[in-house]
């Protein structure tokens, strides 16, 4: 009885070690623009401000799991590899970080301010991995300037420089800041 015990509990410590822990990423922005900058205007003066509301996502992408694309039909939902924050919030705060980079005469913020405030809504529609080792980031932006309202579409591809989860999150970044930097060069050229 005795040695059978010991079988059982070794058999379940090599089940318990077997078993892949849980990774929590996070996604990233360029070398160099990390810090937000601070705008140029004098005290006194009002920046421009620009206000990004909540980022969008179909139910799929709002899931911890990050996504990946396993055909053309046919995704998958990670188990073992999550975001570390809704992914929604980490779309908003990058993308703020980054427009308040390429944009520093803009105050860039996740809240409405009272005056002269531009609006930007996004809908992100894919967000993912794919089996074909590429980064797909998908859907469209509502960019408002006082009465006057456009909409455009965006698409980014980047291909993965490795395989791994580490390395779709990078390429997932990439895309998202290439979008960031088509953005700012529409809203203030």
């Amino acid at each position: 009885m005795k040695k059978l015990l010991i079988a059982l509990l070794a058999v379940c410590l090599t089940a318990c070690s077997n078993s892949e822990s849980t990774k929590y990423y996070q996604l990233t922005t360029p070398q160099g623009a990390a810090s937000v900058a601070t705008s140029t205007t004098a005290f006194g003066q009002q920046p421009k401000h620009l206000w990004v509301q909540s980022i969008n996502l179909p139910d799929a992408l709002a899931n911890t799991g990050i996504a990946f694309q396993t055909s053309e039909v046919e995704y998958r939902l990670a188990e073992k590899n999550l975001w570390a924050s809704p992914l929604d919030q980490q779309l908003q705060q990058t993308l703020i970080t980054n427009l308040s980079n390429l944009m520093p005469n803009w105050l860039v913020t996740n809240t409405s301010l009272k005056g002269d405030t531009d609006s930007l809504a996004i809908t992100v529609t894919a967000f993912q991995g794919r089996w074909d080792g590429h980064a797909l980031v998908k859907g469209y932006w509502l960019y408002q300037h006082q009465d006057e309202a456009v909409r455009r579409p965006f698409e980014r591809i980047v291909p993965l420089n490795d395989d791994g989860y580490a390395a779709l999150v990078q390429a997932l970044s990439q895309a998202w800041y290439q979008e960031a930097q088509q953005l700012a060069s529409q809203i203030s050229p």
